[in-house]
């Protein structure tokens, strides 16, 4: 056999092996540079995507979350904004000088408001008086012990003071106060009654020329009328009959009188 026989068998036997022919294992073909490369290049683009991806989720998520939280606060500023124009186009209406009167006071303006009251009202209420005739002595005290009349001739309490002063005598008015009625008194004459703030009514008793009416507001010192007669008491000198209620009760004048002296 020579060669060219020999190598042709060899041939045909690796394209025709037998089962005891050893086969030959191909050779490992080791990637070239090149696609190694590209496979990392690959896996880096992969990655990238990947965290790309996550990253956008992460963001959608909590812009989610933001959006369901803002809605209520813009909502809820919204509302009070849009109720405060309606309430101040209400408060005009009401108000021919289109001043907000309506609107509430605040807790510290009413009970500065309460306080300024209470004060104006403490500072009027009426506890001393002047003499309703001036310069005058006083002819019979209060009493509520009875003392004897010599013009009734009888024993009775004496519930007012009497002040001695001549007939003609100007009678004023003992403090600020409202006329309540003027009549004839059985026994005591023409009267003047004038109520005050707190609680005080006075009586003014056998006086003549009356120069006010009832319902009449007048200020201490006014001029009520002039000093006339008191019937029950005639048999005395000439005087005005005062009386002082406090709270519908008779007392003594005198504190009052005494307190306004001071």
């Amino acid at each position: 056999m020579n060669n060219e026989d020999y190598r042709q068998d060899e041939e045909q036997k690796e394209e025709n092996p037998t089962e005891y022919t050893p086969q030959r294992k191909p050779a490992e073909q080791k990637p070239s540079p090149g696609k190694k490369g590209f496979y990392i290049a690959l896996a880096v683009c992969l990655v990238a995507v990947a965290v790309a991806g996550w990253t956008t989720y992460d963001s959608v998520h909590q812009y989610k979350k933001a959006s369901v939280a803002i809605p209520t606060v813009v909502s809820e500023a919204e509302t009070v904004v849009s109720e405060e124009p309606a309430a101040a186009s209400t408060e005009t209406a009401s108000s021919p000088a289109g001043k907000d009167e309506s609107k509430p006071q605040s807790k510290a303006t009413q009970a500065a408001t309460k306080s300024q009251k209470k004060a104006v009202e403490a500072a009027a209420v009426v506890t001393k008086l002047e003499m309703p005739v001036k310069d005058a002595a006083v002819q019979q005290a209060f009493s509520e012990t009875p003392l004897y009349s010599k013009t009734m001739k009888d024993w009775r309490a004496h519930t007012g003071v009497d002040l001695r002063a001549d007939k003609g005598t100007a009678v004023i008015a003992a403090a600020d106060g409202t006329v309540q009625s003027i009549s004839t008194v059985d026994g005591m004459g023409c009267t003047v009654q004038m109520t005050h703030t707190g609680g005080l009514t006075t009586w003014y008793c056998g006086i003549g020329n009356v120069a006010v009416k009832k319902g009449d507001v007048l200020k201490a010192g006014q001029k009520l009328g002039v000093v006339d007669t008191v019937p029950s008491e005639a048999a005395g000198a000439s005087h005005l009959h005062f009386a002082v209620q406090k709270n519908g009760t008779f007392v003594d004048p005198a504190p009052f009188l005494q307190q306004r002296a001071k």
